[in-house]
């Protein structure tokens, strides 16, 4: 019987293999470091973040985080908005350039994801999706 620990395990082992077959360096280049793409994918799983919710979640300063976030707004890919409730907090959100270069970098992961699936049949298929599919909700509710 398989364990939370191991299925835990078995997951951080494919991960490396995913990433590194997406070939995510040919899509965004030179455009971005692989920090400033988490930052980017943590601010789209928010839709709009406190610029001090988000430091906490990547676990680096305020200034840290600031730093990276003025890097990301100058490129064109977030926007800072202040709060309607409290004009002293800063929140961040993606631009439309933000959105679209998840979007690719998505369906750059996706594709890889179809290849490593080509591998299991209708039904193994069918249970994975409703493994992923109840995951991204446990993890969007957590989020």
């Amino acid at each position: 019987m398989i364990d939370k620990k191991k299925a835990g395990e078995g997951i951080a082992e494919l991960i490396p293999y995913i990433i590194a077959g997406a070939n995510l360096s040919g899509l965004i280049g030179r455009q971005i470091t692989q920090t400033q793409m988490m930052v980017l994918f943590a601010v789209h799983s928010r839709k709009q973040c406190p610029m001090n919710n988000l430091a906490d979640h990547m676990h680096v300063s305020m200034p840290t985080i600031s730093g990276i976030v003025d890097r990301l707004v100058q490129a064109g890919y977030l926007k800072r908005v202040t709060a309607v409730d409290d004009r002293r907090q800063i929140k961040v959100r993606l631009s439309a350039s933000g959105e679209k270069l998840i979007s690719k970098i998505k369906s750059v992961i996706s594709l890889r994801w179809q290849e490593v699936l080509a591998t299991l049949g209708p039904k193994e298929l069918q249970n994975f999706y409703q493994v992923v599919t109840k995951l991204r909700q446990t993890l969007q509710t957590n989020t």
